[in-house]
């Protein structure tokens, strides 16, 4: 099969066959020679919403094993597709800057943040930390605050989680906007609003990690507890362990490592 047909029947199978699309894709990730690249290019200029979906997501990771050898004519490509009017297609193309991860991409990521799709914030939400620059510019954390009282819960969960966990970005405004997310009621938001506050130091923590601890709490809340270091956590991850948390969480280790860091003596407590 040649290379064109192979991307033709990526793209017919957008309806279709989702994984056995999505498996043609990471193979052309791979893909390191120019041949690859341009017909990606040629994908993602494409009239048809298929086709042009497919390019943007070769385009965004193409190459990544070789240490990206297209990086520079690869963003022009991407953030004039995010000019486009097609959901579908401005959320591909702010996906594939998020994975390309370059601080340049960053206008295109934002000027899609109000967008009316919720599909398109939250591929804006995802991609925000990975082109917030070292450290984060005050745009992109911006962004992510306002993005973490979204009416879209999923848009929420993913601003807060980069808000808190993603980016050490730290402030008034930031804390402020994490605590706000403390009684959000859908998604783990609440969950990574304590962890970042947490790991800010920031005393709005202890009151609820201590009432969430005691009622059944998942890995988000004992990972806060462990970067909080509270010796009065202690009690309750020590019971936590008593009842064989670990045995039901598929991150059993963070129970540890709470424990050991709320334990007397240590460095976090």
């Amino acid at each position: 099969m040649t290379l064109d047909e192979l991307l033709h029947r990526a793209s017919a199978l957008a309806d279709t066959d989702a994984e056995a699309r999505w498996e043609i894709v990471v193979e052309l990730h791979r893909r390191t020679d120019r041949e690859a690249f341009e017909a990606a290019c040629r994908f993602a200029r494409a009239v048809g919403t298929a086709d042009r979906v497919l390019g943007l997501d070769i385009l965004g990771q193409i190459g990544f094993a070789a240490d990206r050898p297209f990086l520079e004519e690869t963003l022009p490509v991407l953030i004039a597709a995010g000019t486009d009017d097609r959901p579908d297609v401005i959320a591909a193309a702010v996906t594939a800057l998020g994975h390309v991860g370059d601080h340049r991409g960053l206008p295109a990521v934002l000027g899609h943040a109000r967008h009316v799709s919720d599909e398109v914030r939250y591929a804006v939400a995802v991609a925000l930390p990975a082109v917030a620059g070292d450290p984060p510019d005050p745009r992109a954390v911006a962004g992510l605050i306002r993005l973490s009282a979204d009416a879209d819960p999923e848009v929420r969960d993913w601003a807060t989680f980069g808000l808190g966990s993603q980016l050490d970005a730290d402030g008034e405004d930031v804390r402020d906007a994490l605590a706000a997310r403390l009684t959000d009621e859908d998604g783990d938001a609440a969950g990574e609003a304590l962890l970042g506050l947490a790991r800010r130091g920031d005393p709005r923590t202890l009151a609820p990690l201590l009432a969430w601890l005691d009622d059944d709490p998942g890995n988000l809340v004992v990972e806060a507890a462990g970067a909080l270091g509270a010796s009065e956590a202690l009690p309750a991850l020590l019971r936590l362990k008593e009842s064989g948390w670990q045995l039901r969480d598929p991150l059993p280790s963070v129970l540890d490592t709470a424990i050991e860091a709320c334990s007397p003596g240590s460095a976090a407590a």
